[in-house]
């Protein structure tokens, strides 16, 4: 951080210098001096500075997978030497991570091969232990930075031309995206368009999944307001896409769907001490949700329907199928369609390797022939719909990739396409009263943050919604 200081000062001593000590116009000097060129050749010169600079920054990212330990963490980021026992102490004595766990993850940050700083993230912490160098192998400084200071809120207003995703392209992407504040290396430009697949897949795949097609529905000229929520590393200075916290979608062409938050427990499958999750609903309280997803992977083809009397194309017989085979790409990834508990998490003959999921109502699901499964989960897991939970393959009898997806109510069988799911479940009594009191203290706050006025939809005819139960 010290040495590009100085090389930006360097710079803009050099500049001044230059303006300075500049010569007068003369006749036999040249032409008139143009400010306009110069102000081109200042910007093309600051614009190759932040080229340098942000190729100066490099990040090696590790994680720990089973059996895996803090030593190999940071070895297989570069962390050897002195460096290496420098931190083992700092952040078993020092900082009290005496142990690591699957899925805890660690950040070493260099500039010109020279280690700069070291993240630890624990799966469960909310925040990260930091540890500081400062180009030798002595650490300067080490501490734990609370999630609190890295993550802020920012208020996003969009107006469709084509599609949402030159939408949010155009207009969403925060302008400290990248140390520089311009895309200029290949890591800016995989984080830009991660930033944007995020973005899109939140809006899309989440919270208006239900009620708009974003095929057929979106018009030119529809606005998109958004409060979404970022990381932003100040020691890196990178922002990242986190998750959209409320969101409307005014049609140009009339009405609007709104995606209200609400913090609350999950449902009663749940274990104990869940954490309080993030929910979104319409004005009224009612869910956005359905019960379930239509399907558990993104734009997958039927390959084989639900049936009672199918030719298996591996066993060569006639047998009841009870399920519906959704052919994708292999690694696919497959969705839990609904809130619930894994109860198989494993191999299981000629569905392969296979997950099961308890849902409330007396529903279970099942998804077969996985190739993999998801990190971080284990039989007794609660997963959320939308989560990922395996990924498509071929395994057990299986010609090709596919996943197997079944469905039990009561512990009969029943067909996915045809059943008719239920919804989500809207808040109720002190719920819904929290909901309407935090609503427009939401709005308030949401316009102040985007600088206008924020729409609200009109209620739906004269029957109010919102009255709360005795």
């Amino acid at each position: 951080m010290r040495s590009r200081i100085i090389l930006i000062s360097i710079f803009f001593l050099a500049m001044g210098a230059t303006f300075l000590f500049r010569k007068p116009h003369s006749p036999e000097t040249g032409g008139v001096w143009s400010l306009t060129d110069h102000l081109s050749k200042l910007e093309y010169l600051t614009d190759s500075l932040n080229s340098i600079l942000a190729d100066t920054i490099e990040v090696r990212t590790a994680f720990v997978e089973e059996g895996g330990t803090l030593g190999a963490l940071l070895y297989s980021t570069g962390i050897e030497g002195n460096r290496y026992l420098n931190c083992c102490d700092i952040l078993i004595d020092s900082l009290g991570w005496s142990s690591v766990h699957v899925g805890d993850t660690l950040d070493a940050f260099y500039a010109r091969d020279t280690l700069t700083e070291v993240r630890a993230r624990p799966r469960n912490g909310r925040g990260y232990y930091c540890i500081e160098f400062d180009g030798t192998a002595d650490p300067v400084d080490w501490y734990w930075v609370p999630e609190e200071q890295f993550r802020r809120l920012r208020a996003v207003t969009l107006v469709v031309s084509s599609s949402v995703w030159e939408s949010i392209a155009s207009g969403g992407v925060p302008p400290d995206l990248s140390p520089s504040g311009h895309i200029v290396t290949a890591r800016d430009s995989i984080r830009e368009v991660a930033y944007i697949k995020g973005f899109e897949n939140e809006l899309a795949n989440r919270l208006f999944v239900y009620d708009i097609d974003f095929y057929y529905d979106v018009q030119p000229g529809d606005s998109v307001w958004v409060l979404l929520e970022e990381t932003r590393y100040p020691g890196s200075s990178e922002t990242t896409f986190r998750r959209i916290v409320a969101a409307k979608y005014d049609f140009t062409l009339g009405g609007m769907t709104e995606a209200i938050p609400f913090f609350h427990q999950p449902d009663s499958l749940a274990p104990d001490g869940s954490a309080i999750i993030l929910d979104h609903y319409h004005r009224d309280g009612a869910s956005l949700r359905t019960m379930f997803l239509k399907m558990p992977v993104p734009f997958g083809r039927i390959s084989s329907p639900y049936s009672d009397s199918r030719m298996h194309p591996v066993l060569g017989y006639t047998r009841v199928h009870r399920g519906i085979d959704y052919a994708a790409p292999m690694g696919t990834e497959i969705y839990a369609v609904g809130d619930g508990v894994i109860t198989v998490r494993g191999f299981t003959g000629g569905y392969g390797n296979m997950v099961r999921l308890r849902h409330a109502n007396a529903y279970e699901t099942g998804y077969g022939h996985m190739n993999s499964y998801a990190r971080h989960q284990e039989i007794g897991s609660y997963v959320r719909q939308g989560d990922v939970i395996g990924y498509v393959g071929s395994t057990g009898l299986s010609t090709g990739p596919h996943v197997h997806f079944e469905m039990k109510r009561n512990g009969s069988y029943v067909n996915p396409a045809s059943e008719i799911l239920p919804p989500a479940n809207p808040l109720l009594a002190n719920d819904l009263d929290f909901f309407m009191l935090q609503l427009p203290v939401l709005e308030s706050t949401w316009s102040i943050m985007a600088g206008m006025d924020i729409p609200v939809s009109q209620p739906q005819g004269t029957e109010s919604s919102n009255t709360p139960t005795e």
